[in-house]
């Protein structure tokens, strides 16, 4: 994923395991998904200060991710993206954004290793 950011917090390939999709087929099996996130925010305090409440924890960002991806089954990976993002914000309501989230190995024509949306806010 391209960084967009300066002075950013990066969490690649977060994954798990839902029944996102389109289709009845696709909400009752489950497949995999990851995601990655790039979180701008003023580093400066935490370089100096070494304290986690000065910067954007990448344990919580991790859960939050993990806890939207497999609390309610969606139909568009937008909304699982968007959904993501949201919370961030309510978190870290400073930060910018930048989300990209990939099903793995949907069912498609040409077999695809991914198909992934990518969001920023």
């Amino acid at each position: 994923m391209h960084v967009p950011f300066d002075n950013a917090i990066l969490i690649r390939d977060i994954e798990f395991e839902a029944n996102h999709g389109w289709t009845k087929e696709e909400q009752r099996s489950t497949r995999r998904f990851r995601v990655s996130l790039s979180v701008a925010a003023d580093l400066t305090q935490a370089a100096q200060s070494d304290k986690l409440s000065e910067t954007v924890d990448y344990q919580a960002l991790c859960g939050i991710v993990v806890r939207i991806g497999t609390g309610s089954t969606h139909r568009l990976l937008e909304t699982i993206a968007g959904k993501i993002i949201e919370e961030i914000k309510v978190h870290y309501p400073g930060a910018k954004v930048a989300l990209e989230l990939e099903k793995l190995s949907p069912a498609c024509p040409g077999v695809p290793s991914s198909c992934a949306v990518r969001m920023t806010a």
